[in-house]
């Protein structure tokens, strides 16, 4: 295989990754990996837990009463039915679901009455069974603080919701052996979210209402985050332990608890089952004795993924709570370039605090990235005006050799190496690249900064969308198409054609469906390009392309 064809295969292999990482990046099947172990605790018993199952009726020995706890970020409801959250819509640009004029996103949609609420505690093993629409008392409420009492047996249990954050909660629980004999057990609390089976394959069960991004149980346990989509062949997963945070995930949104209590130890169980999936965090309060209480807590993290946002919380309860960090950063998938990714994400993030819209963010990180790339764009040129003056050598080497390609090749090789030329230097800036664009690419994906975030009004309204008149892809391939018609010639006239037409029509293709903020990187960096070949021509002192084009034809006519 000649240089040149190697060249035409590198261009090849580096849109075929871009293609690979595009359907990467699709919906999850379900994941059927083998069940691990859950994590023990001496004497602890570890009874059998089915699937999620249809709720038992609610008693009636208690009414339902309600409380409301509104924030800038989030608005809560409580129900006394089950001692947890009903309702949380998140609010502002960012709490909304794509399109200016969408609903807000709710994090407890479409949870029945027969569905325990967000947070609700069950009790089992040794200790008095509360269920997840265990009818409680609402004790009080105030602006920051809901307090809830809930009674069976000789167990006693206050949960306390206090605000600690525009997005966070503290839930306090003290459980209380009012009995005579000593309790011992372990106790739940859930985190169920309502879905549709019949479209998790695709979708169609989101917060934001991507009928891509489903809603997922996600669960970071010892040094492993784990999540998993609806997956009726497996009714209970359980994960080994310790559990740093577990709960409900999907693209932007999260609702999950963090278990503030170093000396009990907590697993994770992921349940799926009549039309819902539920997080249980199981922790094991050991023996209760007559008249004692254990009091347990958890953070609670409930809106978008934002990444500083929630490297600080992680920061702040691990300080607070003296636990290990529970990295609920994590819950931002970044992909296999996850490292290039937080990079973009902070410099886009500098330049968003100097000029405050992302989008010309975008065009200023590319700007920063060509400079920093300046040095091998050089190069690059220079390797391949070199191969392009090289090429009546090649055509007569190819004249001399005929059909021995063997022969053909190592002549070619000992030519390149006598003049010292890299076939293959002029596609290393794409090469480079590549990394880059699909960094981008997930970073436009998973991070909410830019979710619902304009780059023109009335036009592109979402970065983190497709662009609705495509008219970015059409100028992207344009540019695209100028860009390679003004790269020095050093192949034959089939494998120009092939770069010339074919990926600017590929690119454009493949750029109709994806976020318009990752065109916009592309198409900048194409502008960026075309006066970056034309300044180095010119330092160079190289003729243009369509100028050897000329000569070309005028010799062979002669």
């Amino acid at each position: 295989m000649d240089a040149n064809k190697r060249l035409t295969l590198a261009v090849a292999l580096s849109l075929l990754v871009l293609l690979v990482y595009q359907i990467a990046f699709g919906p999850e099947p379900p994941q059927a990996e083998a069940p691990e172990e859950a994590a023990r605790v001496e004497g602890e018993a570890q009874p059998e837990r089915q699937g999620v199952e249809a709720a038992p009726r609610p008693r009636a020995d208690e009414p339902e009463r309600t409380a409301r706890i509104e924030t800038e970020a989030v608005h809560l409801l409580f129900s006394s039915r089950g001692a947890g959250i009903r309702g949380a819509e998140l609010q502002g640009p960012k709490g909304r679901r794509q399109g200016e004029d969408a609903e807000q996103v709710n994090l407890a949609e479409g949870l029945q009455p027969s569905d325990p609420p967000l947070f609700a505690l069950v009790t089992g093993g040794g200790l008095p069974e509360l269920d997840g629409l265990h009818p409680c008392s609402l004790a009080g409420a105030s602006e920051k603080e809901v307090r809830f009492r809930c009674a069976e047996g000789a167990l006693q249990v206050e949960k306390v919701f206090r605000v600690d954050g525009a997005r966070t909660l503290r839930l306090e629980a003290t459980l209380r052996n009012v009995g005579t004999q000593s309790l011992e057990g372990w106790v739940e609390l859930l985190v169920p979210a309502r879905i549709d089976p019949a479209q998790t394959g695709g979708g169609g069960c989101g917060f934001s209402g991507r009928v891509d991004y489903p809603t997922r149980m996600v669960c970071r346990h010892g040094d492993d985050l784990t999540t998993q989509a609806f997956d009726p062949s497996e009714p209970v997963r359980r994960l080994g332990g310790p559990a740093a945070f577990g709960g409900i995930e999907e693209r932007f949104f999260l609702a999950v608890a963090t278990p503030l209590m170093p000396r009990i130890a907590t697993s994770c169980e992921l349940a799926s089952g009549e039309g819902r999936i539920e997080t249980r965090l199981r922790s094991q309060v050991g023996r209760i004795a007559a008249g004692d209480a254990v009091r347990m807590q958890w953070e609670l993290v409930l809106g978008q993924k934002e990444m500083g946002f929630l490297q600080a919380v992680s920061e702040r309860v691990a300080g607070e709570a003296q636990i290990a960090n529970p990295r609920l950063d994590e819950t931002v998938d970044l992909g296999f370039w996850a490292a290039i990714a937080r990079i973009l994400l902070w410099l886009l993030r500098l330049f968003h605090g100097l000029v405050p819209n992302w989008g010309v963010a975008i065009i200023l990180l590319t700007v920063l990235v060509k400079v920093l790339t300046l040095p091998l764009s050089w190069k690059s040129m220079k390797s391949m005006e070199e191969v392009r003056k090289l090429a009546p050598e090649i055509e007569a080497l190819k004249k001399k050799y005929g059909e021995d390609r063997e022969k053909l090749n190592l002549e070619m090789m000992a030519l390149y190496q006598r003049h010292k030329v890299n076939p293959l230097g002029g596609c290393l800036p794409m090469l480079i690249q590549m990394p880059i664009w699909i960094a981008l690419y997930t970073t436009l994906l998973s991070s909410v900064e830019l979710y619902n975030e304009p780059f023109i009004r009335g036009w592109i309204s979402d970065l983190t969308s497709k662009d609705p008149w495509y008219l970015l892809p059409l100028a992207m391939g344009l540019t695209m198409f100028l860009t390679q018609k003004m790269q020095p010639m050093q192949v034959d006239a089939t494998q120009q054609k092939i770069l010339l037409y074919f990926m600017p029509v590929f690119f454009t293709l493949i750029m109709l469906n994806l976020p318009a903020g990752l065109t916009l990187y592309i198409f900048t960096n194409n502008v960026l390009s075309i006066g970056q070949q034309l300044g180095l021509r010119r330092l160079m002192g190289t003729e243009p392309p369509a100028k050897v084009v000329e000569e070309r034809g005028k010799k062979r006519k002669s």
